[in-house]
């Protein structure tokens, strides 16, 4: 499992300050857990083996917490297509470096249970603001969300999991009804994914996409359509940082 990171923002996050001590230790171990997609289990058993070997703190604890880092929109979970539960940690992306190219677990298609933060007593650890199903980019910004609103029928499974995986790793995330329309387009199968999102990838780190603060990476669509993922690019030139002349050692500089 690779490191992950915690930023000193963590410090003032107002989601972190509104839960339980517990439920934030819980929030930092299932980061260290969770694989690159931000995924984990949802069972809470399996949290409790996985997260608390020592402790082993009692299964309703272990839910409560859950349930307050869900309220705080920190969490989300979801029942995948085998029956079990799991659960996503929200602006995972945002944070994380993504080195896998494929989840060990299940992509979400929607959300069993997602909660806004609300005041209430201490004890309530229900979710009385509970939006059920509610779509994977829920955390999103409002208009993209708007634009994922299709017509019923037009996204299937296939075209919902391979897309979010695309869409997760493109750096210029605008277009997007457009950009789904062009995936279910090329319907591409798993392989054909695992290829896309290496070539995305692999394409961020290219001279054309990292010079000039990023204005020539294409649309999403564009890419999708013109399958620039097939094209070689020019890795970004890194310039050499020259070293400064270290002066604590016992060298006399004035001496030449």
């Amino acid at each position: 499992m690779p490191n992950r990171i915690i930023k000193e923002s963590i410090c003032t996050s107002e989601e972190l300050a509104n839960i339980s001590p517990e439920a934030e230790v819980l929030f930092y171990r299932l980061i260290v857990k969770a694989d690159d997609f931000g995924l984990f289990h949802g069972n809470p058993k399996i949290i409790i083996g996985s997260c608390f070997p020592l402790s082993f703190p009692k299964e309703s604890k272990v839910q409560s917490w859950l349930d307050e880092l869900c309220r705080a929109g920190l969490v989300a979970t979801y029942t995948a297509d085998d029956g079990k539960k799991y659960l996503k940690l929200l602006s995972w992306d945002k944070h994380q470096q993504r080195r896998a190219s494929k989840s060990k677990f299940p992509l979400p298609v929607s959300f069993d249970s997602t909660c806004k933060q609300k005041k209430s007593d201490a004890r309530d650890n229900t979710c009385n603001q509970m939006l059920a199903n509610v779509p994977v980019n829920e955390n999103e910004n409002v208009n993209e969300e708007r634009e994922t609103k299709t017509k019923p029928g037009v996204k299937d499974a296939g075209v919902v999991d391979g897309f979010d995986l695309f869409w997760s790793v493109y750096p210029k995330r605008v277009g997007k009804k457009d950009a789904i329309k062009a995936w279910g387009q090329i319907k591409p199968d798993e392989e054909t994914t695992a290829a896309i999102v290496e070539g995305v990838e692999r394409w961020n780190k290219s001279d054309q996409w990292t010079k000039e603060g990023g204005q020539y990476i294409p649309y999403p669509a564009t890419f999708l359509r013109g399958e620039r993922w097939n094209d070689e690019c020019q890795p970004a030139i890194v310039k050499k940082a020259t070293a400064e002349k270290n002066y604590d050692d016992d060298e006399d500089f004035l001496k030449g």
